[in-house]
């Protein structure tokens, strides 16, 4: 009697073990899926299976082609090994690791060297990002559009994660608030607007006539009509550049440090850029900038 007590007791030890394991599993595939969802619509794009062979290619182009940092090319590979070992079930074989290896090791190199440095983006002034974005306030339905989506990335300091999953059903103008989902989080966030931006997105959706359901961003042609469809955080990433010569990231830094510049104090700064911790703020967005040293010289 004993010795079956002790049995079902250590097969209910072995079952919550298995379930914690599995639970840990699936926050670390959940925790990379914005990476190996970029790895996937590369293999996508260029008919490529989903495998290690893959994979170089696809480190190959980071470095030569999106001139990735090193920082990324590091987090990027280990994403996606990560999903092609625990959901794929495959293996890397010497070759290679030898071969990602190799790859790396073109960081040495000096046509690629610049890339090594830890080097954030850095935050511009909100003036000066406010400006920019004025360019596109004219009556065109395509600039009706940019504007209403950049004031947008910028006031709430989204990620682009958290853009590109924007419905116009999130957005609650009457009271200058949209509903964020925080993808790394799991977790949808309450974030504050402000007049300036709800006229702006007020003009967006009359002028693309969107509808709840629709993707705030979605797709849209050389003259702005717009179709909802989620796009890429890829495609985003390359719209902004284009639209503004500067990543969305530059976003969501400079309104944070602006915030924190105004007086605001790293909680509010939290609630708003929907930030975990408080620390990660202190450390990679509040940042002096050079004339604010100059005040002191």
């Amino acid at each position: 009697m004993e010795e079956t007590l002790f049995s079902l007791q250590q097969y209910k030890m072995q079952q919550q073990k298995d379930e914690t394991i599995q639970a840990m599993k699936k926050k670390k595939l959940d925790m990379y899926k914005p990476d190996f969802n970029l790895f996937q619509a590369f293999c996508e794009q260029n008919f490529l299976a989903i495998n290690f062979d893959s994979l170089e290619l696809y480190l190959h182009e980071l470095i030569t082609h999106q001139h990735a940092r090193l920082s990324t090319f590091n987090r990027r590979f280990a994403g996606v090994k990560y999903w092609l070992v625990h959901e794929y079930g495959l293996q890397m074989t010497n070759e290679q690791e030898s071969g990602v290896k190799m790859l790396r090791s073109l960081y040495n190199e000096e046509d690629y060297l610049r890339l090594k440095s830890m080097r954030g983006i850095r935050a511009e002034k909100q003036t000066d990002v406010l400006r920019l974005i004025d360019r596109y306030d004219t009556g065109k339905k395509g600039d009706i559009r940019k504007r209403a989506i950049c004031l947008v990335n910028l006031i709430t300091a989204n990620r682009p994660s958290e853009m590109v999953r924007l419905k116009v059903s999130d957005f609650d103008l009457e009271n200058r608030t949209v509903q964020v989902m925080m993808v790394k989080q799991g977790d949808m966030k309450e974030k504050r607007l402000t007049l300036e931006c709800v006229q702006a997105v007020r003009n967006y959706i009359k002028a693309c006539e969107l509808i709840a359901e629709d993707y705030f961003v979605g797709a849209a042609d050389k003259w702005g009509n717009h179709t909802s469809r989620q796009i890429s955080e890829v495609s985003y990433n390359q719209a902004i550049q284009s639209w503004l010569g500067f990543a969305p990231y530059t976003f969501r830094k400079t309104q944070i440090t602006a915030m924190y510049q105004k007086g605001a104090d790293i909680p509010t700064i939290a609630k708003q850029s929907g930030h975990k911790s408080h620390q990660t703020i202190m450390e990679h967005y509040i940042n002096l900038r050079s004339d604010d040293v100059d005040e002191y010289l």
